[in-house]
């Protein structure tokens, strides 16, 4: 089996997440923060033949991106990395000692959606950057809503809005900077009174359950 490049920069992704990753049989990969804020789901082309328990995503990583069109074999304690007649064995990890993400699905309600493009997810990450802002918010209010990067403790706090939307609800839903790991991407992204933001990527199977800050009001 080769590991496509698509599933590389997903793997990537999940491991700034959570250095811990448990890959079960199939084409499904997951993985959840350490802290349980975060949980990332998606859909591979790779059909996985074995359960993987692996504690350092990103030295695994390291080995699969060391050539090009390298060929993995899953055995039943390691798998093998081969190309060019050398070989590399790595050895899977027990699964009871890794933050491993439920194999379940989430249900949440709509309570409000709206669209993120690939210039808006990365224009919120460096105003992030750019404004040191500890926080994400989603806000609705007098028929609009508003995005702020900024941080809700500190009014005269640099911070960068957008407006997204407009309902007649009133809400207040904040998610840390921290949380804030998806690949840069459109997304299409749903607020959910059970304090999550569901992101849907625009074409592929991949999506991820943020939490609110406990002080959202949704």
């Amino acid at each position: 089996m080769q590991i496509s490049n698509e599933t590389i920069q997903i793997l990537k992704n999940f491991a700034a997440v959570n250095s811990n990753i448990l890959i079960r049989k199939g084409k499904t990969l997951s993985t959840i923060s350490t802290a349980k804020t975060i949980f990332a789901k998606a859909t591979v082309a790779e059909d996985f033949p074995v359960e993987v328990a692996v504690y350092d995503l990103n030295s695994l990583l390291a080995l699969l991106t060391l050539m090009e069109n390298q060929d993995v074999e899953f055995g039943e304690k390691s798998l093998t990395i081969s190309k060019n007649n050398g070989k590399f064995e790595y050895f899977y990890s027990n699964a009871n000692v890794i933050v491993a993400a439920p194999d379940k699905s989430i249900e949440i309600d709509n309570h409000f959606q709206f669209q993120l493009s690939a210039e808006d997810v990365n224009m919120i990450m460096k105003a992030a950057n750019i404004t040191a802002a500890p926080t994400i918010s989603v806000t609705a209010k007098d028929g609009t809503v508003v995005l702020t990067i900024g941080d809700k403790k500190n009014d005269t706090a640099n911070t960068y809005k957008k407006t997204i939307g407009a309902s007649d609800e009133s809400f207040e839903c904040h998610m840390s900077v921290d949380n804030f790991k998806i690949v840069p991407d459109a997304y299409t992204v749903t607020v959910s009174k059970k304090k999550l933001f569901h992101f849907q990527h625009a074409t592929k199977a991949l999506e991820y359950f943020i939490a609110m800050e406990p002080d959202s009001v949704v």
